[in-house]
């Protein structure tokens, strides 16, 4: 998600790496009255691997997660995303239990295990971490390692493919806008060969081909699920889909 404030305006103005001390440790929120899990709206956002977390978890699918009604998909910088759902009588989280404490913990979502960290990407293959400003409300924060509060213990894999999973959001975003600005336009006729299907021999509507990208991403990173048994073999599949999807969607 695309945020244009300046880093001295969402966090202390420092740069981490995973190696770096930084003020964030909660001590497990002992003590805290604050819930953040609450409010949320559809900020939450989930990718490939947070939902393949998740429904190896709860040994369940994507689609059953939609069903009920503990995600739900929104559209995020021009594509369609899944994002955690808020539940409409509480404003919480779906998986926030009665004692205020999550229950998926050990299977929570990227954005969940970096709070109240942040990345901030220096360009499409390199980011840093931040401490985000007025996020966590609990006094007395103490210091810990960056990879040891986010719990990194998949290590260069997953560093790896959340660079390959920006890139690629990052590409379809920019041919989704660029779709965009043809339907703002009113120009009926497509030109543009790498935003094409390579599935289907006849010409398609800029908003079609939107259609297509937003589709094909849900489908191939979240409701096809995955073969693999534990996280490396999830990391290398999702590197080949990752992949074929540039071929298929013509963006090699």
């Amino acid at each position: 998600m695309i945020r244009e404030e300046s880093l001295s305006e969402i966090s202390d103005g420092r740069l981490y790496t995973e190696n770096d001390m930084v003020r964030a440790d909660t001590g497990n929120c002992a003590g805290c009255t604050q819930v953040c899990c609450r409010g949320m709206e559809s900020s939450i956002v989930l990718d490939p691997y947070d939902v393949y977390r998740l429904t190896r978890r709860l040994q369940t699918t994507f689609d059953k997660l939609l069903d009920d009604k503990k995600i739900e998909i929104n559209i995020v910088d021009g594509i369609m995303l899944p994002n955690m759902k808020m539940a409409p009588d509480t404003n919480a989280c779906g998986f926030l239990g009665k004692d205020d404490r999550c229950l998926i913990h050990d299977a929570r979502p990227g954005v969940c295990r970096l709070f109240p960290l942040g990345r901030y990407w220096e360009n499409e293959s390199s980011y840093k971490y931040i401490l985000q400003k007025d996020q966590c409300h609990k006094p007395g924060l103490s210091k810990i390692k960056v990879k040891k509060w986010i719990d990194m213990h998949e290590g260069s894999a997953y560093e790896h493919f959340i660079v390959s999973w920006h890139k690629y959001l990052k590409r379809t975003e920019a041919a989704v806008r660029e779709l965009a600005a043809e339907c703002a336009s009113e120009q009926t006729e497509n030109t543009l060969e790498e935003s094409r299907t390579q599935t289907s021999g006849s010409s398609m509507t800029p908003e079609q081909q939107i259609r297509v990208i937003c589709l094909y991403t849900l489908k191939t990173f979240y409701a096809a699920g995955y073969k693999a048994s534990d996280e490396n073999d999830f990391f290398s599949e999702i590197e080949d889909r990752i992949s074929k999807a540039y071929t298929d969607l013509g963006m090699e």
